[in-house]
């Protein structure tokens, strides 16, 4: 999933700007949009049953009618929020507002920012710049983005892997383990000999970047097979060569 950050001060555009960018993306893949409310929450509306059973402590309330569904979750953090877009299959996530996170961003007006890629720009000059925006994963989003991008007809298993940064292995501690863009050459090498086991019919790997401490995720790995024996035997090889050429050399 692609999140693309809009910022600028208030009245500078960014939501007429947002929309003619939603209808554009579009005809690129699906599209979804949230916006930061920092200065006024979402009333819900009082007395209606979804709000009662917010009001009761569901974790989620939501009602479904003829031609939407509307959901309201406890939770205000933005990661869980672009956690649910991608499990989603949303490929588009753009974001208005949350000036606190260092997304690569288009700035609407003349608002001072870092990480920016453009300046009041044209919705095609956006369109072009995609590959600078950064990219989100969870393993749901690259099973969608396999059975999207794949097909499934002649599919008879999609077998998914996550790793996680280990804290305790025997009596030997890990606070943190830490990888940088290096680990690109490594992972790529690795998908395509995924791929080229027989049987395979697409394959999706993801390994995170920077600091990770105990407990976090540190990589994705997604295939889809015509056969379950095929997908573990890839998956193992795959798993395999990650620990011995890029884990354990962290110990």
């Amino acid at each position: 999933m692609k999140i693309i950050q809009i910022v600028g001060r208030s009245n500078a555009g960014k939501t007429t700007f947002i929309k003619s960018l939603i209808g554009a993306l579009s005809a690129h893949g699906t599209v979804g949009a949230v916006k930061h409310l920092g200065h006024h929450g979402f009333l819900l509306e009082p007395g209606k049953d979804t709000t009662l059973y917010y009001e009761s402590h569901a974790a989620i309330s939501g009602g479904v009618d003829e031609e939407k569904s509307v959901l309201v979750r406890r939770e205000n953090d933005l990661d869980s929020t672009l956690e649910i877009l991608c499990n989603a299959g949303i490929e588009y996530a753009i974001l208005e507002g949350f000036k606190s996170r260092p997304f690569p961003r288009v700035v609407i007006g003349d608002l001072e920012s870092e990480n920016v890629v453009l300046r009041n720009p044209t919705i095609d000059a956006v369109i072009a710049a995609l590959p600078e925006f950064e990219d989100y994963y969870t393993v749901e989003g690259l099973v969608r983005e396999l059975k999207r991008e794949c097909g499934v007809s002649r599919a008879g298993a999609v077998l998914t892997f996550n790793g996680l940064v280990r804290e305790w292995t025997g009596t030997e501690r890990t606070g943190y383990l830490e990888f940088n863009e290096t680990v690109n050459a490594v992972t790529e090498s690795i998908l395509e000999d995924v791929k080229a086991v027989p049987g395979i019919i697409g394959a999706r790997f993801y390994h995170r970047k920077g600091r990770l401490y105990a407990g976090e995720d540190i990589t994705y790995l997604a295939i889809l097979a015509e056969h379950r024996q095929e997908a573990f035997a890839a998956a193992g090889s795959a798993i395999d060569r990650l620990k011995r050429e890029l884990h354990d050399t962290e110990k």
